[in-house]
């Protein structure tokens, strides 16, 4: 795996931090594995030659997955800069994949394939916030539980909050916000950080029924943006902050790690761990992640590891394999028979790997006003289609910044082929998109309310490349900067002029609005708004009309706003309820005000239950002074 992102340091660390402390953290055998990545110990293996199809069975499942993760951030995929003296132990007792895929570079698909061996067409999950998985999908939890295992998930973010469909089959399944991890109420990037992951899972690992074997899985989100890690210093060198953020969870994925040592079930335990996508950091201009499904986002690491399974450190290096064959393989290990079609392969398989090709693909550039992009990997080339297709031989140009596809080679007409009959599979079914469907009852109710159909992009005309528009999408990234700092007439001035090159856009919508409540121009943001959601109904923007209407003591024109978005999207969350509940308080209504409160909690809890109380402690605080 190349390492585009940083170059080896010119010193090596001292002694007694790169030798006492690894010892001291993962133990001799570790530290001879982690410290030797010159010569990369992991031997060269097929998975399927080394461990037999029911390996594992009767074992427990513990599934690790690591949010916005590069692989070539990891020590054991050789970035010698790497605190992660856990993960590196992992691949010492494991088998590391070295060219291993994601179908999609965001979150909540990334983990509906994960968790259902299946491409996202297939789950209908494409996006954060607005799909969910359908309870026709069968997951790894829901095949376990069957088997007679205990099931629990530990989550970090609420993109991954059980209303989005990934609870099916856990016992437990909990998310809970870190007091230092709530965003905003209008955020779906709220999150728990992995001191607290761990301590839940410890504390469930500890409480189960031992005699039953269990599947566990924990999320963490901590390295996706922004950047704030606890600790700066891992093991008192001082690190950039992306590479703090993965350190820090790898120091408490160890106290998970350790409770299964100290129960003396670690070498009954497959351990799974995967990171569902990657981070751009500056790759082909984009600074995230989302946009592009270059390799800088879509590469993964995969380590399947167990001490009585893995004997060694081991590698498979001569394929690409997917996140979406973790399910099967997870199945084929434990000798589990399922009925369900997987999309996935068992890793054990070894059937033709150098013509294996991944699907990959990106619905996100939509939000940003641009054409979708979907592709096709193989081991040692990429096809990807969009406005101006690209082919890249990996072998050569791992970066991919030689765009081969005019040369008419023909391994790229042939994977653009491939790519074309698999889409064309996927429009031939039925149309079972997660996204929530509108019925006539409530698109009657819109018309009512003045309201034809919602979207909140460009709908005349073909999309632009996200390759055209990237230059554009990071502007945004310098109107954000702007607010900070406080320059608002040139913050204004520059989201203006995006909305226009980039016609349907909300993002440069929202900042005008953002820009306008800072400057206490209430009316402004309620005109601008007004303007585009009669073009562009969708809930989201529907909803912060309503709360602007609220703030200029428009109730009853604020209630019809609530409403025609909660007909849009009837999942929208608990903010709505809380600001109906306002505007009932505002009224002096306080008892109906209390109810739309509490259906807010219980709806929303992790996002707002402490803003929640507070209104409820007033509302009964005026209630009382009412009282004859």
């Amino acid at each position: 795996m190349t390492d585009s992102t940083s170059s080896k340091p010119t010193k090596k660390p001292k002694f007694i931090l790169r030798v006492i402390f690894p010892l001291l953290i993962v133990g001799i055998p570790a530290y001879f594995f982690i410290s030797s990545r010159d010569n990369d110990p992991a031997k060269r293996v097929v998975l399927g030659e080394i461990v037999e199809s029911g390996a594992a069975a009767g074992f427990n499942v513990l599934l690790i997955t690591m949010d916005t993760t590069r692989p070539d951030r990891l020590g054991c995929y050789g970035y010698e800069k790497a605190k992660t003296p856990t993960i590196d132990s992992l691949a010492y007792n494991g088998v590391r994949f070295d060219d291993a895929i994601t179908s999609v570079p965001v979150t909540l698909p990334s983990h509906a394939t994960i968790m259902t061996g299946c491409y996202p067409p297939t789950t209908g999950v494409r996006d954060n916030g607005t799909y969910r998985l359908a309870e026709r999908h069968t997951t790894i939890a829901e095949v376990l539980k069957q088997k007679g295992y205990n099931t629990a998930a530990f989550v970090s973010a609420f993109v991954l909050d059980k209303r989005f469909g990934l609870n099916q089959g856990f016992d437990v399944y909990d998310f809970e916000v870190s007091n230092d991890g709530r965003i905003g109420i209008d955020s779906i990037l709220n999150e728990r950080r992995a001191n607290d992951v761990a301590t839940a899972a410890i504390r469930w690992i500890r409480s189960r029924k031992p005699k039953k074997p269990f599947f566990l899985w924990t999320h963490f989100f901590d390295p996706h943006a922004p950047y704030d890690p606890p600790l700066a210093n891992i093991g008192g060198i001082s690190q950039d902050p992306y590479d703090a953020e993965i350190g820090f969870v790898d120091m408490h994925l160890k106290k998970i790690i350790d409770t299964l040592k100290k129960q003396q079930i670690l070498e009954k335990t497959l351990i799974v761990f995967t990171t569902d996508h990657g981070e751009s950091l500056g790759e082909h201009e984009e600074s995230l992640h989302g946009i592009f499904v270059y390799n800088a986002t879509t590469q993964a690491g995969i380590i399947f590891s167990c001490p009585a399974l893995f004997k060694y450190p081991a590698r498979v290096d001569d394929r690409v394999v997917g996140t979406v064959d973790i399910a099967p393989t997870i199945f084929d290990l434990l000798g589990i028979k399922t009925t369900q079609e997987l999309e996935g392969q068992s890793l054990l398989v070894n059937e033709n790997p150098k013509e294996r090709a991944i699907y990959v693909e990106s619905l996100f550039p939509k939000s940003h006003a641009c054409s979708p992009l979907y592709s096709l990997r193989r081991h040692t080339d990429k096809f990807i289609l969009a406005p101006t297709p690209e082919y890249y031989d990996l072998q050569s140009d791992p970066s991919e910044t030689n765009n081969l596809y005019k040369n008419g080679l023909k391994s790229a007409v042939t994977l653009e082929e491939q790519l074309t009959q698999l889409m064309a599979s996927w429009n031939s079914q039925p149309d079972e998109d997660s996204q929530r469907n509108i019925s006539q009852e409530e698109i009657a109710r819109l018309r009512a309310l003045g309201y034809t159909g919602g979207t909140i992009s460009k709908t005349t005309g073909p999309l632009p490349d996200p390759k055209d528009q990237i230059y554009v999408i990071n502007e945004m990234v310098r109107v954000e900067q702007l607010i900070q700092k406080k320059k608002y007439p040139e913050a204004l001035a520059l989201a203006q002029e995006i909305y226009e090159q980039s016609e349907g856009w909300y993002a440069p919508i929202i900042n005008q609005v953002r820009i306008y409540d800072a400057m206490n121009q209430t009316q402004k943001s309620i005109e601008l708004l007004t303007e585009y959601t009669n073009k562009y109904p969708s809930a989201v923007g529907l909803y912060h009309l309503a709360r602007r209407l609220y703030s200029a003591e428009n109730y009853s024109e604020c209630l019809k706003k609530l409403e025609a978005a909660e007909i849009l999207d009837s999942d929208f969350g608990g903010v709505i309820p809380m600001l109906r509940g306002d505007v009932y308080a505002q009224q002096k209504q306080f008892e109906t005000a209390i109810e739309y409160y509490k259906k807010a909690i219980k709806i929303d809890p992790e996002r707002i239950e402490p803003e929640i109380l507070k209104r409820i402690a007033h509302a009964r605080k005026m209630l009382e002074s009412q009282q004859p």
